[in-house]
This record gives structure tokens, sequence and C-alpha cells, in this order.
């Protein structure tokens, strides 16, 4: 029956005038009731092929709407060339690591980081029911330097974008290995960077002083989800001021994929950096 429904409602939600009404659904019915708990779809994503656990919010977003943060896969895809070098930090399930696949060919290289164990088998699952065997995915956390790192998780949130390196009361604890990207180029060095994502929901400065070598060396464009980035918030003004004292220069996304100078849609956090 639940599977019915979700069918019903991806039907639904491809209405256009009807698109809108998703997020107070998933509010006042998915969410609360748990709906959708334990159903697996494997869908179509442009030529790619994704497996989605369609309780989680962000999967459930790509099988209800056919789309998550697109914006910031249209400016991915912009920024990609067939021979580009890409690193996903915090890849999850895979959204932007397979995004890139279709960019970058055999001549290029894609590197991708996650952590968490259920995020992995999910990244894992997606790499190979696309044959993409050109990817290097790496089941550590990046930091700013090697060792083992405690990862939180609320279950009741049914969003598994948003296991933390910061305490979560009640919830489910992961202890994983940890590694800086300068560590980790010692033993697997590239010959440059192009682009790196970064999502890692609130250790982005602890990410990025752990690459400091590599960000003056090959200065990669970097994109990268930050909270609130003002003087309200210690931890992303330190990620900011971090690259802004390494010469680059925050732009805005605005909802086409293109870059701004203003903020054109102040719920996206997504930022991206250049020099």
């Amino acid at each position: 029956m639940r599977t019915v429904l979700a069918f019903l409602f991806r039907l639904l939600f491809r209405i256009p005038f009807l698109k809108g009404t998703f997020f107070g659904f998933h509010k006042r019915f998915f969410k609360p009731y748990n709906l959708f708990r334990g159903i697996i779809k494997t869908v179509s994503f442009g030529s790619l092929k994704i497996k989605l656990h369609i309780d989680d919010w962000i999967q459930q977003n790509i099988y209800f709407l056919g789309e998550y943060e697109g914006a910031e896969l249209k400016l991915l895809n912009q920024h990609l060339a067939s021979n580009s070098t890409f690193i996903d930090i915090g890849a999850n399930f895979g959204l932007y690591t397979l995004s890139a696949s279709k960019k970058i060919t055999n001549s290029g290289k894609i590197i991708c980081f996650e952590p968490y164990p259920e995020n992995y088998q999910a990244l894992m699952n997606n790499i190979s029911i696309n044959n993409l065997s050109k990817i290097t995915a790496e089941n550590k956390a990046v930091g700013d330097s090697q060792g083992k790192l405690k990862l939180y998780y609320q279950p009741n949130e049914n969003n598994l974008g948003m296991v933390s390196a910061s305490y979560i009361e009640n919830s489910v604890v992961h202890e994983v290995e940890v590694i800086s990207i300068d560590e980790y180029l010692e033993t697997q060095p590239l010959n440059k960077i192009d682009l790196i994502k970064i999502d890692v929901e609130g250790f982005e400065y602890q990410v990025l002083s752990g690459m400091k070598k590599a960000l003056s060396t090959y200065s990669p464009k970097i994109l990268i989800e930050i909270f609130d980035v003002d003087d309200s918030n210690i931890d992303g003004q330190k990620a900011h001021n971090f690259l802004t004292q390494l010469g680059y220069k925050k732009h805005f996304i605005d909802d086409n994929g293109k870059l701004s100078n203003k903020n054109m849609n102040t719920n996206r956090k997504n930022y991206f950096y250049q020099k």
C-alpha cells in the first residue's frame, strides 16, 4: 500500500502547479508518520540510475520532484571538463559524484569521501549500478589531521545528510577514520585539482585547515555548504575567513546555477569560492 501511495504522490508532484506543495506534505504527513519507511526505488536521473531510500529527505526530493540542489548541480556541470579532477567531501549517497561522472571521462578523476557506513553503502551501490569503475570512493571522514572521529545521527530526522561531527542528543554514534586532504595526497598524489565540493555539517573549518597545502598548490574552485556566514556563526565565519586569507572570493549562486555577487536566495547555504 505504501509503495502505491508513493507512486501516486510522485505523479502528483510532477504536476508543475502542485510541485510547491511537496514540503507541506513532507512536514505534515511524510515525516511524522514515516509513510515511506523501508521503501527503496531505483529511478532514472538523466542518463544515470540512482537507488533511493525514499524515507530519507534528500532522496525523497529526487524521487518525488526529480531534483535536489538543481542550481548547484548546474553550476558543477559548468565548471567541470572531461579531464577535470573533482573531489567530493561528504558524498552521502553520491548525488554530486554521480553528476560529475556525466561530465568527467576516463581522462579525469573523481575522488569522493563518505565516512558514515549507511551513506557509504548507498554510495557504493549507486556507483556499481552505473558501472562507474573510475571513481575512487573512500570510507573516511576528512578533517585537519589523521585519527578517529565520532559522528552523530538522529534517526528521527530521516535525513542522512545531517550526520554531524557535533554532538546530537539521543543520536546513533559511529566512530570513523579521519584524514586530511594534504595527508591523503602524500600517498595518492594528483597532478591537479579543479573543483572540491564540501558538505560536512559544521565541520568545514577543520576540512579546509587540512587542505591548506592543496589549496595553495592547485587553487581549486570550491563549492561549500556553510550555514549562516556571518558574525553570529563562529565556525562558518572561520571557514570564510580562512578562504579569504588564501585569496579566495565568495560568490552566491542564483536559482539558474549562475554566480552572483548578491544573495538571490537566502535559503541557499551553498557558496562558490574561487581565486
